[in-house]
């Protein structure tokens, strides 16, 4: 037998195998699939993929391929199936938010499945549900994006595991937004039983109840099964990480802060130029922040809680400029959010760099009129007391045009009758002694009544995304601070 006829039997053979094994060949996956998982297999021990690929952008249906590795390549190991996406199509890696209709795309774990009966053939993880089981979606809970029991959560949304329709009769849950979880970066992501064919879904996958049994029963969690969602570039961008996302213009040492945090954490690119990232807090970060004694081992954050954040925003000069802060990882997205709308609005921030450059002095800080977030220091005044700083759920804008009227030892027992803003001006203004206007410089900013540039204002577009994140403005204190935003630590971390 010559050599051609042996190729000729060799490949019947293979053939043969393959439909004796009930798959197909990899040429059968479409080639920006198998070049994706090419890429993807560089850096993952998965074995089994089950490959979401867009079809029109924007659209929400699309194909999944269930593809495990072989000897022969990537082939199908089971036919694939056509699936419903977020009404509003996919979004960008990093960019889904809570609400906004769209299916993210990335790559996700798989490590466990739910539903209604009590159990399902095959071996990957079940938990059956019942009435008590509970998701929240609430952005401003600390139970966000958990699975809890009901009377364990106080959240004010969340979804019912154990529905009155059939849509999580059966449901893999994606390892979406689970370590850390960011408040707003979107929740309760499954691949569950769709409503009917061509059926858009809130930002999960859904398709037939057929399929969806056979998927979970194929599923071998010795395999590290993956879900891999979007089109060949957006799987490569999600790979890629940050460092795909930086824009040209950005300062070198603001990329090399970002680059080394690798993983990001919730992203923004928007029109104008407006760019946005957050991710973990880089070493080097971490490592100045206990040189400037700003974080000490006894401040009420672990570092490995905090997140690097670097935005553009407009300066009072008119042109776009890049600052930094550091926040608490859970609020990334709100501030990253927040200060694109400020940047959408032209609000004008005259400069945004980390308290370090201050040596962690807040007053320094505030003379130079810069806006800052984390700083681990005593409310003042209060010894002993961590201010909404320490734990990154804090910020100052513009102090200059923002002031802190702030009340001196001793003064108290004559301002104590004091219950409004107006009040409290008056009563400085007449007893200066007992007040004192943080930074000095900025008194005449007290009158609020002729807005300015950079002066928060009820409406503006900076102060209302904050407010309506959750955020508290200092501007409606007894004694004012209109510098100073804060978030509710029971809503961040379930204390009292």
């Amino acid at each position: 037998m010559n050599r051609t006829w042996r190729l000729i039997l060799a490949g019947m053979m293979l053939a043969t195998l393959a439909l004796a094994a009930g798959c197909s060949s990899n040429r059968e996956l479409p080639r920006r699939v198998t070049e994706s998982l090419d890429g993807i297999a560089r850096s993952s021990q998965s074995g089994q993929f089950l490959y979401v690929d867009p079809g029109t952008p924007g659209h929400p249906q699309a194909t999944l391929y269930p593809v495990r590795r072989s000897l022969l390549g990537w082939e199908l190991a089971l036919p694939a199936v056509p699936v419903n996406l977020g009404r509003n199509g996919v979004a960008p890696p990093f960019e889904k938010r809570e609400g906004d209709g769209r299916t993210p795309a990335g790559i996700f774990p798989l490590r466990t499945a739910f539903g209604y009966p009590q159990s399902l053939p095959g071996s990957f993880p079940y938990r059956q549900v019942d009435t008590q089981d509970l998701w929240v979606d609430d952005p401003q809970s600390p139970d966000y994006n958990r699975w809890v029991w009901r009377g364990e959560t106080r959240a004010s949304s969340f979804e019912e595991l154990l529905r009155p329709d059939p849509l999580y009769k059966y449901a893999l849950v994606l390892d979406y937004n689970t370590d850390p979880v960011v408040r707003d970066l979107g929740s309760a992501i499954f691949i569950h039983v769709e409503r009917g064919a061509d059926s858009v879904t809130a930002g999960c996958v859904s398709l037939p109840e057929k399929e969806l049994v056979q998927l979970i029963g194929w599923l071998d969690p010795e395999q590290r099964p993956q879900v891999v969602i979007g089109s060949a570039s957006a799987v490569a961008a999600a790979l890629a990480g940050i460092a795909e996302q930086l824009p040209s213009d950005l300062p070198a040492g603001l990329k090399g802060r970002l680059s080394e945090g690798g993983r990001v954490l919730a992203l923004r690119q928007g029109a104008g130029g407006f760019f946005a990232a957050a991710v973990p807090l880089p070493a080097s970060v971490g490592q100045q922040m206990q040189e400037k004694k700003t974080w000490r081992p006894e401040c009420p954050v672990p570092l490995d809680q905090l997140a690097y954040l670097v935005t553009s925003y407009w300066g009072f000069d008119g042109a776009p400029h890049y600052g930094e802060l550091v926040v608490h990882q859970a609020l990334a997205a709100f501030f990253l959010d927040s200060l694109h709308h400020a940047y959408n609005g032209r609000f004008p921030i005259e400069r945004m760099e980390l308290i370090d450059a201050y040596d962690g002095d807040d007053f320094r800080s505030m003379e130079a009129n810069n806006t800052s977030a984390f700083n681990c220091r005593e409310v003042p005044g209060r010894p002993g007391v961590f201010s909404r700083h320490s734990f990154g759920a804090a910020i100052d804008v513009n102090p200059r045009q923002n002031p802190y009227l702030m009340l001196e030892e001793g003064g108290g027992a004559q301002a104590a009758g004091i219950t409004a803003v107006a009040a409290a001006q008056q009563f400085c203004l007449g007893n200066p002694a007992l007040c004192r206007v943080l930074p000095a410089a900025s008194a005449d900013y007290l009158d609020r009544q002729s807005p300015r540039p950079g002066m928060l204002q009820p409406g503006d577009p900076l102060l209302a995304p904050f407010r309506q994140r959750g955020f508290t403005w200092g501007g409606s204190w007894r004694f004012p601070d209109y510098q100073h935003l804060e978030y509710d630590l029971g809503r961040l971390l379930s204390v009292p």
